[in-house]
């Protein structure tokens, strides 16, 4: 996926936005969630992409999360 600078500079300043927002929350992000986002600022992957990467991660990491099967129906 290319982008150009606008568009790298956008997306550089939305996850800037998120970790801050974040740590208002009180949040620390992992290294990998890092390493995801900046893969996004750099044009590497798309936001589709990186949503459905935070998704699988967030089921693999809590029991009882609903599959995609189970998520129709909620």
């Amino acid at each position: 996926m290319q982008t150009d600078d606008l568009e790298r500079e956008r997306r550089r300043k939305a996850v800037a936005e998120v970790l801050g927002c974040q740590a208002l929350e009180g949040v620390r992000p992992s290294s990998t969630h890092l390493a995801e986002l900046q893969r996004y600022a750099d044009g590497l992957v798309s936001l589709d992409e990186l949503m459905t990467q935070l998704i699988e991660r967030i089921r693999q990491c809590s029991p009882g999360a609903p599959d995609k099967d189970q998520e129709g129906r909620l």
